[in-house]
């Protein structure tokens, strides 16, 4: 659900100086991709969230349907990752980074939902040795179905795009703006889900696990307009091999995250999604580890 991501890429590995550039952190590198593998790492069970009291329920249970129709999000992401094995001092280097994606949804067989998604805009700037990102032709597009069982994209725009950081970017997007909700939703009601998933990092095949563990916080006022708001914890996990400039890169990533979500129940769209995370991330380059910490935030808006 991240990612983060926008991808780590690693990129002109300096052996002599121990030091790796970054073109950006992999503040989305888990569930950044679009297809399954079937031996990814073990996560941990997160902790249910404990739930606030928002304000006093005005209703027993509740029920959230996506409606369908197109709406546009904004999305900015930030980022900071601070090298914790390098010997001259920690190093701190941070990105930002903005986006504006339509979504449509329209009614499909069986209760479920097909999507198309667009991603016309991504903004990128960053400070120390993070650089450039690449230049991509956009937009970027992403289809695909929302059932009961979880969110599916289009194997076709899989195939051909997922080694693209937009397009990484836009499909960890859709993985937070489309969780499945359960039928009826009631104070401090609990539940949890899992999602694995497989993808290409800077060319090196990666493998994820982020369990997620979810809560009805209560109701709220968002913008003059009653929410229901739910709180999401994760426990992540992933590991990745491959090989750059002959090197060869090994990761392996391990933490935490959370979300809030403000959910219009009137309206049948998610307003507002408010996620944090922080990883643990360790990069063998032939034989060579450097460590790392990163800590991340994404904020989504709904645009009228």
């Amino acid at each position: 659900m991240f990612p983060p991501t926008t991808g780590l890429t690693v990129k002109n590995v300096d052996i002599r100086r121990g030091m790796m550039r970054w073109p950006l952190p992999i503040y989305l590198l888990l569930g950044c991709s679009a297809g399954t593998r079937p031996s990814p790492p073990v996560a941990p069970e997160p902790a249910v969230p404990s739930a606030p009291g928002v304000v006093s329920p005005v209703a027993s249970a509740w029920t959230f349907n996506y409606t369908p129709g197109t709406t546009r999000y904004q999305i900015s992401r930030s980022a900071a990752i601070e090298s914790q094995s390098d010997s001259t001092g920690t190093k701190r280097e941070t990105s930002t980074n903005a986006t504006n994606e339509f979504l449509s949804l329209a009614a499909a067989g069986d209760s479920g939902l097909s999507f198309t998604a667009i991603l016309d805009a991504f903004s990128t700037t960053g400070q120390g040795l993070i650089g450039p990102v690449p230049v991509f032709r956009l937009p970027v597009q992403v289809t695909g179905f929302l059932s009961a069982q979880g969110l599916t994209i289009s194997g076709d725009t899989a195939t051909s795009l997922k080694c693209n950081p937009v397009f990484s970017t836009l499909v960890s997007d859709l993985r937070n703006l489309l969780p499945r909700f359960p039928a009826e939703l009631s104070p401090g009601k609990a539940w949890r889900d899992s999602l694995d998933s497989s993808g290409c990092q800077a060319g090196i095949p990666t493998t994820s696990r982020t369990t997620s563990a979810y809560v009805v916080a209560g109701e709220a006022n968002y913008e003059g307009r009653p929410v229901l708001v739910v709180q999401r914890s994760d426990m992540i996990q992933a590991h990745g091999e491959g090989a750059q400039q002959q090197h060869s890169v090994k990761l392996d990533a391990g933490g935490t995250g959370n979300a809030l979500y403000y959910l219009d129940r009137n309206d049948g769209r998610i307003t507002r999604i408010t996620a944090g995370q922080e990883l643990n991330l360790t990069i063998t380059t032939s034989g060579k580890l450097h460590q790392f910490k990163q800590n991340s935030k994404q904020e989504f808006r709904l645009v009228p």
